[in-house]
């Protein structure tokens, strides 16, 4: 009995009672430390979403936010108030509790279904923080806990509010009355007076806004927002480029600037979730910034015209990282009306005081705690306290966590935006910053910068149902995961080639030294052909009923291709050099392709492209400028099509045989083929790889102007897609939908 009563440091009555009251508190301290931990991980972790897309590692985040927002806290706080007995600490714990309520600042959301729901979400949250604090606030009965409680509550406010905030400014209909000011500027931003010819490399004409527009006046008849861009307050892309600080000057200076370029095309972007034309769409100047000015080589504005793909890229990225923010994090909030990093410097400052007290009072208290009857606690044989070494542990997480989010915010291009558009008021004496920013911004990607694979003739008789254990996985859980479809099947993702990201801009913009005419999206890949002088012989499998069927017909045809390839080049055809040569999305097939090192590079862009598409056809349809209902219905047919011709193939090389040996018949396996055989017989000096690399680039161009962009901002927090990025620049270079194809008219 004495054991008992040392390790409970204070008497109590039965020993079963006081078995089960050791046994509570061991688990609320479990939940708390779970808690917290799992907090932490959403600071960490919450960002690298974007340059994820491992599904585990999606899953384990989905998993960590719903037990953190939800089952953890409401378990917790369940024990602490039932129990039975009482312990100081809980004060502390239901202010750690309550401060995580808020949820992280780089993870403010799962998805945006979240978002649409924050009434409701907001509503749960604050029953859950109210309901505790009144059950402690009568549990609590020294001044003590009750001071501790009520500074928890402020903080807690804040945090739930800045949450609710957020999740309302990346619903629908707020991005619809948001962004209204912005579309009736731009629509007639193109009226305000410029000395000259708009310059795109100088931004001379562009006054995109950037940051100050909070002066916005209306006038009948029209109604529509007016801004006056000569208010000294009012931050545009021409003001800041015209800025002769030594801040923005140099290679840094340039970077720089790129982020408020990115900040304000963010901005413009945001009309397509509102539903707002692109009013500037229409005009020359808005082709010549993305022909003309993305494309012009960085820190050579004056006398070079060298194009500069990487930089035109790297705008998108930054801009998708703001746009991933605004849906996935408090950022936009926190720095919503230039006032972010004041309202960061308060509160982060007082919450790491706060716990920087609690602590020292803890240290101070460390032998004083247990002083009545009912007071339960948790003791070592060596006279150690559990209770405070859990609570240490508790809120050193916690400081830290506090710290990772300050420096995440600090280093962030919110921040760093902010910051530019400061110092072009005033001189600043940071002149070591930018170095700064350059150094994280360059060891963090921005996305995961892969393709998806997807191959036809290998993936086609993939049945999920017919593996036992998969098939119990998806009857259990089919409400929370999408179940796969026969035939997917999907293949490691591959690097993103430079070729590639090369071949799409050479397609969107020319290979010449300047862009003059914005591009028409029509006749899908015809202009290829008809630049490679095959239209003749191929342009037919450019005309057929849907860009699904386009992409499905000359993916399979890129595969044979590739089986050709491979088998002209070696004597022995066995099953291992089926398996080599159709593997489309390996990338590591581009070093044992052609020596020629053209050759190789065309090799690389068809493959990576072929499976790509394929990948998005099969994976993310609504990514693709195709009904994406119609789009799964021809892959599902397709499927089940080649499980029919291929089925009684025992070996690789029994299938291209069969394949090629089809004949005339109007499914896509033998349409695919029948265009392999026309690839394979063009007369000499015209290269099929070539024909293919150029049809594919065109293609991605045609396929990125989705009207859908809610489902470019779920693919975001999954790593990123690469015809996002391109749904992004074709955007802003006016290109908003396809043109009529000349079969459709």
């Amino acid at each position: 009995m004495a054991h008992h009563r040392h390790a409970f440091n204070c008497s109590v009555p039965p020993y079963d009672a006081r078995k089960e009251a050791v046994k509570r508190l061991a688990f609320i301290e479990l939940n708390m430390v779970l808690m917290v931990s799992g907090a932490v991980a959403l600071v960490v972790f919450g960002s690298c979403r974007r340059y994820c897309s491992n599904v585990l590692f999606d899953k384990i985040q989905w998993m960590n936010y719903f037990l953190v927002t939800n089952v953890l806290f409401t378990l917790t706080v369940g024990e602490m108030v039932g129990a039975p007995f009482r312990n100081v600490l809980f004060a502390v714990w239901g202010a750690i509790l309550l401060n995580t309520t808020g949820g992280a600042d780089s993870f403010s959301s799962y998805g945006p279904a979240d978002n649409e729901q924050w009434k409701s979400v907001t509503a749960q949250t604050l029953f859950r923080s109210l309901l505790m604090s009144t059950l402690l606030g009568y549990a609590l009965t020294t001044a003590y806990g009750k001071t501790i409680l009520v500074i928890s509550i402020l903080l807690s406010a804040k945090r739930i509010d800045e949450r609710a905030v957020a999740l309302k400014m990346a619903t629908k209909s707020s991005l619809a009355r948001t962004t209204k000011n912005i579309a009736d500027f731009m629509a007639g931003e193109h009226e305000i007076p410029v000395t000259g010819v708009p310059d795109p490399t100088r931004m001379k004409g562009y006054n995109y806004l950037v940051s100050g527009d909070t002066k916005w006046t209306a006038s009948p008849p029209s109604y529509h927002h007016h801004l006056e861009v000569r208010d000294c307050q009012v931050v545009t892309l021409q003001k800041i480029w015209q800025c002769d600080r030594s801040l923005l000057t140099g290679e840094s200076g340039q970077r720089l600037k790129d982020i408020c370029l990115s900040f304000a095309l963010f901005r413009l972007l945001c009309r397509r979730f509102g539903g707002h034309p692109f009013s500037e769409s229409s005009q020359a100047k808005t082709w010549k910034l993305v022909g003309d000015g993305l494309f012009s080589k960085e820190g050579d504005y004056e006398s070079s015209k060298e194009v500069d793909y990487e930089r035109a890229f790297r705008v998108i990225e930054v801009e998708l990282n703001f746009l991933f923010d605004l849906f996935y994090t408090k950022y936009a909030v926190i720095f919503k009306n230039g006032q972010g990093l004041q309202k960061l410097k308060i509160f982060n400052a007082v919450l790491l005081l706060s716990g920087c007290c609690v602590l020292g009072l803890l240290i101070i208290n460390l032998d004083t705690y247990c002083t009545n009857y009912e007071e339960v606690t948790l003791v070592t044989a060596n006279k150690i306290s559990v209770d405070k070494v859990v609570t240490t542990i508790i809120l050193v997480l916690l400081f830290l966590m506090e710290i990772a989010q300050l420096l995440l915010l600090v280093v962030s291009n919110w921040a760093t935006m902010l910051w530019i558009c400061n110092s072009m008021r005033k001189d600043t004496y940071f002149m070591f910053w930018p170095k700064i920013i350059m150094f994280c911004q360059d060891r963090f990607k921005p996305w995961e910068r892969k393709l998806g694979q997807y191959s036809l003739l290998k993936s086609f008789n993939r049945n999920p149902w017919r593996l036992k254990f998969e098939c119990l996985l998806m009857f259990l859980f089919s409400g929370v995961i999408d179940l796969p479809r026969p035939g997917q099947k999907g293949k490691a993702r591959i690097k993103l080639p430079e070729e590639v990201k090369e071949a799409v801009m050479i397609s969107l913009r020319g290979d010449k030294k300047e862009s003059s005419e914005r591009p028409r999206l029509s006749n899908i890949g015809e202009k290829s052909l008809g630049q490679n002088e095959v239209s003749n012989e191929l342009s037919w499998a450019c005309r057929l009923d849907t860009p699904t069927h386009v992409i499905l017909v000359w993916h399979v045809a890129t595969s044979l291709c590739m089986f050709h390839e491979r088998s002209s080049t070696n004597s022995v055809r066995d099953k291992s050099l089926w398996h080599m040569a159709t593997s489309l999305c390996m990338f590591g097939e581009s070093k044992r392709s052609p020596t020629n090192s053209v050759k190789s590079n065309n090799f690389i862009i068809a493959s990576a492209l072929s499976g790509y598409c394929s990948y998005l056809v099969a994976f993310a349809p609504r990514l693709i400028c195709d009904n994406p209902i119609v789009c799964e219905f021809i892959f599902d047919m397709v499927i089940k099509e080649a499980g029919e011709i291929l089925q009684n193939c025992n070996s690789e090389s029994e299938m291209h045989e069969k394949i090629l040996g089809g004949g005339e018949n109007e499914t896509i396996i033998y349409k695919g083929a029948k265009l392999a055989e026309e690839l394979l017989q063009l007369p000499n000096g015209k290269d099929k790889w070539k024909v293919l690399a150029d049809f594919w680039a065109e293609l991605m161009l045609f396929l990125a102007p989705s009207g859908d962009p809610m489902a470019h901002v779920e693919h975001l927090a999954k790593g990123g897609e690469f015809v996002t990025h391109l749904w992004a620049l074709l955007s802003h270079a006016g290109i908003l939908n396809q043109c009529p194809t000349s079969h459709d008219v």
